[in-house]
């Protein structure tokens, strides 16, 4: 029986040793797995109050603003992390910004008047290409490291300033500055969170150089479920709010059916 074991635990530290090699960490996806539950909570609450009206849900307000937010910075630390181990990260934003501009259409289309201009895929998307660019413009690993503890704290700190001017110029909400009248259900504009970004995507090397070690970890036994979730985080994004409105419309329907 123990040698049974010791066979299986090898074949799991060689499974483990494969995805360090290529890239596939599972602290990595179960961070992520992490963000889409606390992403899911706080996207219900949202739904909950603005287009059904079960509750006064104020997610707008700590604590539960906390968690909306701790999802987004955890989806940009770790999508920079990833970065390092892309092989191109033009194409995975691109990718993401073209989904992003899927969910631009279909707000648009049934709330117009909050319709997402610049959330969180488009973020994504364009910090994913602005780093690949810099990865063909600094090719000097060392160098771009350097950039990169640069313009994290510089690009918080410019994010401080652009969030508290006001333009009538109309696409600059893209850097963080709007005019009087812009609004959005979900909005993260490259200054500050590209800082966010750039911070994971400098915490990605010393990742990548010791991809080997982390893989050997064992994840704990809840762990997989957060992996698995972490592992179609693009799918499930673009799929999770329909679901929540199906669900919360079908409660809608047996609430009205039930006599109290």
């Amino acid at each position: 029986m123990n040698g049974e074991n010791s066979i299986i635990n090898d074949k799991n530290d060689t499974r483990a040793r494969r995805a360090g090699r290529t890239g596939r960490l599972w602290q990595i996806d179960a961070l992520r797995g992490l963000a889409i539950i606390l992403m899911t909570v706080f996207h219900a609450m949202v739904d909950i109050r603005d287009f059904f009206g079960f509750a006064d849900v104020r997610y707008f307000e700590p604590p539960l603003m906390y968690i909306g937010r701790s999802s987004a910075v955890l989806f940009m630390f770790v999508s920079g992390v990833s970065g390092r181990f892309s092989k191109s990260n033009i194409k995975r934003g691109a990718r993401a910004l073209l989904c992003g501009m899927v969910v631009t259409l279909a707000t648009f289309i049934f709330v117009r008047d909050l319709y997402i201009r610049f959330g969180i895929l488009h973020f994504l998307g364009a910090a994913m290409i602005l780093t690949g660019l810099l990865e063909m413009l600094i090719k000097n690993e060392r160098v771009r490291q350097i950039f990169m503890y640069a313009a994290s704290p510089l690009s918080l700190a410019a994010g401080y300033f652009f969030t508290r001017m006001s333009t009538r110029l109309p696409f600059l909400f893209i850097f963080g500055i709007t005019t009087p009248s812009f609004v959005s259900y979900d909005y993260y504009p490259l200054f500050p969170w590209i800082g966010i970004f750039f911070a994971g995507y400098a915490a990605g090397l010393f990742v990548r150089e010791n991809r080997d070690k982390l893989a050997s970890v064992r994840a704990p036994r809840p762990i997989p479920a957060l992996c698995a979730l972490g592992r179609v985080s693009l799918a499930y994004y673009l799929l999770h709010q329909p679901a929540l409105i199906a669900v919360f419309y079908l409660f809608g329907l047996i609430r009205d059916r039930i006599p109290l």
